[in-house]
């Protein structure tokens, strides 16, 4: 079985760290910009895997490294210019295809116009889009919630992650821009919108060690591929919280001042935003936006809240995943769940386990029960489900 990885940051490289030592009988093409990144990699996990240079951009090029290739896994961000030139590379060689898409315009791109859907039937293969942690894991955490009930009427999806200006490289602050810095699209009464990213501010609670903070709309796949499988749904939102509320004060502040700009500054020969990853990744830059995280727990959480009704009743599910952070930096870090979350759905692949074909999303595709177990088995993450029932005519 032969596996073409592009991207080897940290993301496809700890994927191919998991996968192939799990699974003999894969061969690993490792496809990076940078060779020396891939062939570094692929010294270090051995025969099974090889290094060639990739560019995204170059479609020929492309064609030439799918040839022969049974899947194509894309690790390469930002996925709003990376997602659709690879697609349409696997389109044309007729080769599955799975990624950790977490943009929202990638998302509206594929979902919203039934022809990719089609061309993926056409020829015979499967898309399947946004295999991250979030969206990824959010996705599935909410079909497990959503079968559980007789219909559903709203899911509300939201993270919070402590404001570290040490975890976020030049990709993240890019991607996180891009999601929160324009308009971004969220489900509301039954249609799909245009809402201000980095706006709708809401105090969502989450269970111990964690507590209420406020939180924001971002741009990310559930909100558009949710409502797009799980019928009969009037709201979809997603919301990321940085706390403590200094840090989410600190990023609503370099929004106000533009540097989530990408176009280039005349005569200065780079964009506000390109200034702002490397000043963020600069010791001065860290220093100047650093806040005091002394009284927060240094892990991340996810939120997935499922509303709808069960035998008459109103039911609010809640599911929470809570992860620690590692105290010190490592290459197979947990800090990031992504890595884990996507070999998962590449072994679901492997094993004949994704179901359907065409275009494709985890909620629809994966066994909601047996990944969501699976995902806190191998990372130790603590899952903590709440039901609420509202009986109707109790005492009639």
């Amino acid at each position: 079985m032969k596996v073409l990885l592009l991207g080897c940051g940290n993301v496809g490289a700890n994927v191919a760290r998991q996968l192939l030592p799990r699974h003999p009988e894969v061969e690993c093409i490792l496809g990076d910009l940078n060779l020396g990144a891939a062939e570094k990699l692929a010294a270090e996990l051995g025969p099974r895997a090889s290094a060639v240079r990739a560019d995204i951009r170059d479609a020929a090029g492309l064609d030439a490294l799918l040839d022969g290739v049974d899947l194509v896994f894309n690790a390469v961000g930002p996925f709003y210019r990376s997602a659709v030139p690879v697609i349409e590379a696997a389109l044309r060689a007729r080769v599955d295809y799975i990624d950790i898409n977490d943009d929202h315009d990638v998302a509206e791109t594929l979902f919203l116009d039934p022809t990719w859907h089609q061309r993926a039937l056409d020829a015979g293969i499967r898309l399947v889009i946004g295999c991250g942690s979030t969206p990824g894991l959010t996705n599935v955490m909410a079909r497990m919630l959503a079968d559980r009930l007789d219909t559903v009427r709203e899911i509300h999806l939201a993270t919070a992650v402590p404001f570290v200006p040490d975890l976020l490289s030049p990709a993240v602050i890019d991607h996180m821009m891009h999601i929160t810095a324009d308009e971004v699209v969220q489900f509301i009464d039954g249609q799909y919108r245009k809402m201000p990213g980095w706006g709708g501010r809401l105090e969502v609670p989450y269970a111990a060690p964690f507590k209420a903070y406020p939180s924001f709309f971002i741009g990310h796949g559930e909100t558009v591929t949710l409502p797009h499988f799980i019928k009969g749904l009037d709201q979809v939102t997603n919301r990321i919280a940085f706390f403590p509320e200094a840090g989410a004060e600190v990023w609503r502040s370099l929004i106000d001042l533009g540097l989530g700009n990408s176009e280039v500054i005349e005569g200065l020969g780079i964009s506000p935003l390109k200034f702002l990853t490397h000043h963020l990744s600069s010791d001065v830059g860290r220093k100047s936006v650093t806040v005091d995280l002394s009284d927060e727990p240094w892990a991340v959480a996810s939120r997935v809240e499922v509303v709808g009704e069960r035998n008459g009743d109103e039911v609010r599910c809640v599911l929470e995943h809570h992860l620690d952070l590692p105290t010190e930096q490592a290459e197979d870090s947990t800090a990031d769940p992504t890595p884990t979350c996507a070999r998962l759905v590449i072994e679901a692949w492997l094993a004949g386990g994704i179901t359907g074909k065409g275009l494709l999303a985890p909620e629809v595709c994966l066994d909601a029960e047996a990944y969501v177990r699976a995902f806190a088995q191998e990372t130790g993450g603590r899952l903590i489900e709440t039901e609420t029932v509202l009986k109707r005519d109790c005492y009639a």
